[in-house]
This record gives C-alpha cells, structure tokens and sequence, in this order.
C-alpha cells in the first residue's frame, strides 16, 4: 500500500467504526443523557455561559462539549444522530492524529498497525459513540501529546502553538486533568532525556504557552464564577475533581491493578496476546528510540494517575488508548518467526484463542444472568465470529504465520464492533425503561418524578420532569393536576401508594442497572388525549 492508499483505508474504516449506527442508538446512558439534555437546554435557553439539566444548575462539566453537541442539533436536530456527530469525528481524528504521528516517527507499517489496533478497539469505539465529554478529551489530549514531541523534534512554533491550544481546548472538556496529564508527560520527557535545561524550556515557552491555555479557557470559567455566584465554581472543583480523585464517589473504587485491567484487557482486547509484550519492548527500546520513551511515558502517567484516583471508571483511563496503539503498532512490525520460539507468547496466543472460542459461550451465560435481558441470549451468537477467529488463531500458530494472525484479529473484532452497533445493541436498546414505559403514557400529561430520576426520560421529553423528594410536594401535585404520572424507582413505591389517587402504572428494569424504574399515575391521563 502507498501513503495515500494507506491513509484512505485507515480513514474509511475510522468512520465505519466511529459513526457506526449513531442515529440508531437512543441515547439513554446516564452520563449521555445528562449532557445531551444539557446541550439541548443551552441551546434553548441561548445562555451560552451556565449549563443546566432538567432546569437545574449542572456543574459536572465546563460546556465545550455542550458546544459541539449544540452544533449537531442545529446540523441534524435535536436526537441521537446530532447529540453523537461530533463525539464520532473526535473519534476518526483521534485515530488519523495516531496513523499519521506514527508513520512520520515509526513507518508506515506501524502506522497501519497503531491505527488498526486503535479502531478495533470496541472499548475505544463505544467511547466515540456516546455524547458525553471523554471523545473530545481523548482527541484533544492526543493532539496535545503528540503536537509537544513534534514541536520539541522540530522546533516548529506551530506544533508549540497547537499544543498550548489542545490544552486550552481540554481546559474547556473536563478541567485541570488536562493540563496536569499534558504538562506531567512534557516534563518527565525533558528529564528523562535529561534536557530540562533553561535553552531548552525557553523554546518550549512554558510560561507564555500556559497562559495561552489559560486564555482559551479563563472566561468562561469566570463568568460562570460570576453568574453563579460561586457555585459553579466551588461544586467542579472541589466535589467533581478534588473529592473525586481524592474519595470514590458513587460507589466507583477498587484497588489500584483495576486501572491497568482496564486498560491492558478492556482497552487492547483485541491484541491482548502481544500489549504486554509491546509495552516491555518499549522500555527496552526507549534509550535508542525518543518515539518510544515519550508515547511510554504519556500511557504511563494517564494509568498511574488514575490508579492513584479514588474514584475509578473504565472511561478514565481511554485517553491512553491512542498512545499506548502507538507502542503496540511498532512492536507488532518487529514481530517474526522467532517469536513463536519463545514458550511464553505461544502459551498466551493460545489462551488467548481458548478466551475467544468460548467468547459466546460467556456472552449467553452472562446476558441469561439479568432477569431482564435473559430472553437476548441469542445475541451472543453474533460472537461465533470471535470462535471462529480462535480457530484460526490456533491453525496459524502452528504453521507460524504471523500476519495472517494479525489480519485475523484485526478483522474478526471489527466485524464484532459492526455486529455489536448494528444488530447486538438495538436489541439491548429496545429493552430499556424509557423504550419500554413510554409507549403506555400519555407525554402531554403532567409527569413528575420522585426522588430518583432516570435522566434519559428528560431527554427523550425534551422537557423539564420536575423532581420532589418528600411526598407532600408529590401530593400536593397530585390534588392539584386533574392527572398525570410520577417517575420514580420501585423501593419508593409503598411509599407513593400512601397518597389517595395514586396508583401503580407499569415498570421496567433499567438496561444494565440494579434499579427499576417505576411508573405511578393518578386520575385518567390517557393516551391520545
């Protein structure tokens, strides 16, 4: 393959992969439809500053996600499709940035390696489907990483601008982590390469570059200082970063080795036989190979951070994902017929190919566990894919034939990932409360909810669901509304029954969830009216 037909394949399966039926998904996950709604709510009520959802104020995340989702909605509407766009366009950037950082540095062979091993990661794909901050994050952390080793390579005050600008931009996604991972990786190469000399970071404009980020990000973290008094302020910093990091929050901990899993198993699934292996190869390599020791040392401090972090959410740790593809890429066209000598990576490729043929045995199992789910079963034979590649994985072993290995993995989890988006998920989909409790109320009703709300029903609603937490204020409602409903769980439900008029509609589990979404009614709000 040339380079322009190298980077005309890696970018029509970034977009198959990362725009893989994103309109046909309905946006219920919790995050997704907080800040989708949040977008949706910006975008009514035109103030551009103070984010809101559900009407009340929302200090998870500054609002540059909010942004793009806002020019999707204008693009394609108010739905999935819009909300999606651009968190599948980070995705397919996010890869091209790793193909052409990796073939300038490393070759095109591994270029087409990185940015494979990246696209078939369904972990990596499901990120780029969901309209929360992490797409932007990830894409723009990558720029950041790799634009401060072009600039520190070449000296080109563009590749130093467009590194201050990435942080700026991450500044604006999920806050300080994006300055702190950025400006920790720069720093540690400098001593590593034992160049944190006063030469050197008088043209790295530490100073002047950080307070161009600064710049990017200062006013509208002012004046949203300013419009809410405060509380946007105090509520992001300390509850959303300093409490999380410091102390698990809604029940997300675990030891430290939950960060590496994570990455190494969850994130490099699909080459999981060969990711520690590329990652030893590295340090062995990182003296002779500047490339090397840096993408080493970013993966490095985004999974120790996070292993450090009290709190911890497989979606933390993505932002490694691009440049640990980087290291796997390079290492995989290093691989030949002595490989197989080595006891250790035969053991591993055939664990590895006994993991994949009881893949749907595991998937049947595991979706017969949940009483909600357990008439999909039949899903799991979509993962015969998977068996079928560890037959191959076994046949290829032996003659020792590495590329027709890697082809097979490669191959086998991307027809998994399309499977998975197109014909697995709708299914799971349709499962969900929102899908299956909608349909039997009548929406122009007056519906309220009760202590717990499942945030996908704002959504969908495109309308505020007001929430009460003590019954007077439900029964208050309840006397003064001819009918309606009220959303809640169903551990509330006696609860909710102690008010006259109010009686049980129907509930649904919540898809993937321990709770149950619980619909109560009262007077006649039928369909159709």
């Amino acid at each position: 393959m040339n380079q322009k037909r190298s980077l005309f394949f890696v970018l029509v399966l970034a977009v198959a992969v990362s725009f893989a039926n994103i309109g046909g998904l309905d946006v219920y996950a919790l995050d997704e439809a907080k800040n989708a709604e949040a977008a949706r709510e910006m975008l009514e009520s035109g103030n551009w500053v103070v984010p809101h959802f559900n009407y009340e104020l929302r200090t998870d995340k500054p609002p540059l996600h909010y942004y793009f989702m806002i020019a999707g909605y204008k693009l394609f509407g108010v739905n999935a499709f819009g909300a999606r766009f651009f968190s599948s366009v980070m995705g397919v950037l996010t890869i091209l940035l790793v193909f052409l950082f990796t073939r300038k540095n490393l070759g095109e062979r591994a270029a087409i390696y990185a940015a494979l091993a990246l696209t078939a990661s369904l972990h990596f794909a499901l990120q780029m489907h969901m309209s929360v901050p992490d797409p932007y994050l990830i894409f723009f952390l990558t720029w950041a990483f790799f634009s401060f080793y072009e600039a520190y390579h070449s000296g080109s005050k563009w590749q130093l601008f467009a590194f201050y600008f990435a942080i700026g931009c991450g500044l604006l996604v999920k806050g300080p982590v994006a300055l702190g991972l950025a400006g920790l990786t720069a720093l540690l190469f400098l001593i590593f390469k034992r160049d944190l000399k006063w030469p050197t970071i008088w043209r790295l404009q530490p100073f002047g570059g950080v307070l161009l980020s600064l710049l990017i990000a200062l006013p509208w973290y002012y004046q949203v200082h300013i419009e809410t008094n405060g509380v946007w302020t105090n509520e992001f910093f300390f509850k959303h970063n300093f409490n999380r990091f410091s102390d698990p929050m809604e029940g997300h901990d675990g030891i430290f080795l939950l960060t590496f899993a994570y990455v190494f198993v969850l994130g490099m699934l699909t080459f999981l036989p060969f990711v520690f292996q590329s990652v030893r190869y590295a340090i062995r390599e990182r003296r002779k190979n500047d490339t090397l020791l840096y993408v080493l040392i970013a993966t490095s401090v985004i999974i120790i951070f996070f292993s450090i972090s009290s709190t911890k959410l497989p979606n933390y740790t993505v932002p490694s994902y691009p440049v640990l593809a980087v290291i796997l890429g390079y290492y995989l066209t290093k691989i030949d017929k002595y490989w197989f000598q080595k006891a250790g990576n035969r053991v591993g490729l055939v664990a590895y190919a006994i993991l994949l043929l009881g893949f749907p045995v595991g998937i049947y199992f595991g979706i017969g566990a949940d009483k909600s789910l357990s008439h999909l079963t039949h899903l799991s034979y979509y993962f015969i894919v998977l068996s079928v590649v560890g037959i191959g994985l076994l046949v290829y072993m032996k003659k020792k034939v590495m590329p027709r290995i890697l082809l097979l993995l490669m191959g086998g989890w991307l027809v998994t990932t399309m499977f998975f988006f197109h014909l697995i998920y709708p299914e799971i989909d349709r499962e969900s409360p929102v899908r299956k409790t909608l349909p039997t109320m009548n929406t122009e009703a007056k519906i309220i909810s009760y202590k717990r709300l499942n945030a996908a029903f704002v959504f969908t609603l495109q309308r505020e669901i007001k929430r009460y937490d003590t019954l007077d204020y439900v029964k208050n409602v309840v006397l003064s509304e001819p009918a309606g409903y009220v959303i809640s769980r169903t551990e509330y439900r006696e609860e909710l029954e102690k008010i006259p008029g109010l009686v049980y509609h129907t509930e649904a589990r919540d898809t993937f969830e321990n709770p149950t979404t619980l619909i109560m009614k009262w007077g006649k709000p039928r369909l159709g009216n």
